[in-house]
């Protein structure tokens, strides 16, 4: 399994970390919606910025084009653990004089 390699910057100003609702909501004829549980295992979306230099830009590209689909261990910037994580949406990368700014958004799996 990959590893996100430490030399991607994760800027933590950027950070936030989102439960995924996992609650069905119904509506009734009559009287208050009916609210249920989809799962008991909570998934957790999580966004930040990684700032990588022009000369690595090509390896951050090889590592998403490698584990689009897959999953790989990343070191979780709040609890400082091992998970496992996979790609929510392409990430796209912005030049800024020396270095890329790239939005990153992670699925975290239980």
């Amino acid at each position: 399994m990959a590893i996100w390699p430490a030399k991607f910057k994760i800027l933590l100003d950027s950070f936030s970390e989102t439960p995924v609702d996992r609650v069905i909501r119904s509506q009734m004829d009559v009287g208050p919606a009916k609210k249920r549980r989809r799962t008991i295992l909570g998934v957790k979306n999580i966004s930040f910025i990684v700032q990588v230099d022009i000369a690595d830009y090509g390896e951050f590209e090889l590592f998403y084009l490698n584990n689009d689909v897959a999953c790989f261990d990343f070191r979780h910037p709040r609890t400082n653990t091992t998970v496992q994580a996979r790609f929510v949406s392409v990430p796209t990368g912005t030049l800024n004089e020396t270095v890329y700014r790239i939005p990153v958004q992670l699925e975290i799996l239980p």
